[in-house]
């Protein structure tokens, strides 16, 4: 997993590594009520698709479901909270009310991430990749790039620990997509079954209002 607040949040402490988030309490927990150990590896996005997708890793939290990843990746079924997708600006520029209005702009998107099926109307878009959201923040404040899609809860986020910066939010929303915890093809966990018992767990947890519980905690208003 990689560093993503408030969804998975990593710190270097005196202590040790920290890690907690909304996607990390909910694995937790469901571990926990299913008796498995966890044991966690921080790397960028885009190479914990290549550890699942060649199982070398278990699990991933977060993923969206796409066909290509479907080949790799089992999804749990039970999927984690949607969040909406938020677009920001440089401060002086023009508002973005429509997909269409990204058009002939240089948009920043996380590597590896799948955010290709919202941009279909956007002509003649060019997509730059960064390893992670706070580059691509660093990037937009600099003019590097025209805008750039996050998730909404991460964009305040980026913005509380690393502003203050000379953009805006943009009109413009984008439905998310649900995300999940994906699990490699490749895994003993997968080949044997035995899986199943902590995806009755997660599905457990979301009838029983564990992952909005979980998901509250972390969804502060901001000033």
């Amino acid at each position: 997993m990689n560093n993503a607040p408030p969804y998975r949040i990593i710190k270097d402490t005196a202590s040790g590594m920290s890690y907690s988030g909304i996607y990390i309490d909910v694995v937790r927990e469901a571990a926990s009520r299913a008796g498995i150990d966890l044991e966690f590896e921080v790397v960028p996005f885009k190479r914990a698709l290549h550890l699942i997708e060649k199982g070398k890793a278990d699990l991933m939290l977060g993923p969206n479901r796409t066909d290509e990843r479907q080949k790799y990746m089992y999804y749990f079924g039970a999927a984690l909270p949607n969040e909406p997708k938020a677009v920001y600006l440089e401060a002086s520029d023009a508002d973005v009310v429509s997909i269409t209005d990204l058009g002939q702009k240089s948009v920043g998107v996380l590597r590896g991430a799948n955010y290709g099926w919202q941009l279909e109307d956007a002509k003649d878009v060019r997509l730059v990749e960064a390893v992670d959201y706070a580059a691509l923040f660093r990037m937009l404040d600099l003019g590097r790039i025209d805008a750039l899609i996050v998730p909404e809860l991460q964009g305040v986020e980026q913005i509380r620990q690393g502003g203050p910066f000379n953009i805006r939010k943009a009109s413009l929303v984008l439905q998310g997509q649900p995300s999940f915890i994906g699990l490699s093809r490749l895994s003993d966990y997968y080949i044997d079954g035995s899986f199943t018992e902590l995806e009755q767990v997660l599905v457990k947890m979301r009838q029983d209002g564990t992952f909005d519980a979980i998901y509250d905690h972390y969804a502060q208003p901001v000033d």
